[in-house]
């Protein structure tokens, strides 16, 4: 009887109700919160080290690696273009003091006034002069590259070569045999020209004989 009655209660052509859909929005949450323990648990029971990453934070890592090898990118030509500056610098200064000190030397008042440096060979003073200006070169970067506002400028001239978009080898291989060709002609052609109106003015003027 009670199965009869109790079939009789239940409405015909009902389908069993899913139990996810009566929770609410905080049960859920909190079931898909110990769900991702329970797996995170089950990963460190069986003695895997990788860890449960959200799809998100997978994307945001990637952003953040991106955006980590842009800057070192960037950096890498700052760098370049201050060692480059640093070296230019330092064989200019050289340059300078070696000139300076070698047109002293030859003086007879520097003679008399610092005769150890006035005695010091030309081989020598080049030497010196190479370290001097390695020295002072290198004070002169470092400043400028602890420089706010040098150092915002190149980064910023960094950040616009890198956006360049250089040629690839076959463009310039293309562009290479190009100006060749036209140059080849080019030259080909003045030359017989030349060589026509050189034959036409002999005719006109004669050999000059």
């Amino acid at each position: 009887m009670a199965k009869g009655k109790k079939s009789e209660n239940a409405p015909e052509g009902d389908e069993p109700v899913d139990r996810e859909e009566d929770l609410s929005d905080a049960e859920q949450e909190t079931a898909l919160a110990v769900h991702e323990n329970d797996a995170k648990r089950s990963a460190i029971a069986q003695g895997g080290t990788e860890e449960v990453v959200a799809p998100g934070e997978e994307d945001d890592e990637d952003d953040e690696s991106d955006g980590a090898a842009a800057q070192l990118g960037i950096d890498k030509y700052v760098f370049a273009a201050f060692f480059v500056a640093g070296m230019l610098f330092a064989y200019l200064i050289g340059r300078l003091v070696h000139g300076v000190w070698a047109t002293a030397a030859s003086t007879a008042w520097f003679s008399r006034a610092v005769p150890v440096l006035a005695n010091v060979a030309d081989e020598q003073k080049t030497t010196y002069g190479v370290v001097i200006g390695g020295i002072i070169a290198l004070i002169l970067v470092l400043r400028m590259y602890r420089n706010p506002e040098i150092r915002t400028w190149a980064d910023e001239v960094a950040t616009e070569l890198t956006k360049v978009k250089w040629p690839t080898k076959k463009d310039v291989t293309n562009a290479t045999f190009i100006v060749i060709t036209a140059t080849t002609v080019a030259t080909i052609y003045l030359t017989l020209l030349d060589r026509f109106w050189a034959f036409v003015t002999s005719i006109v003027y004669g050999d000059g004989s």
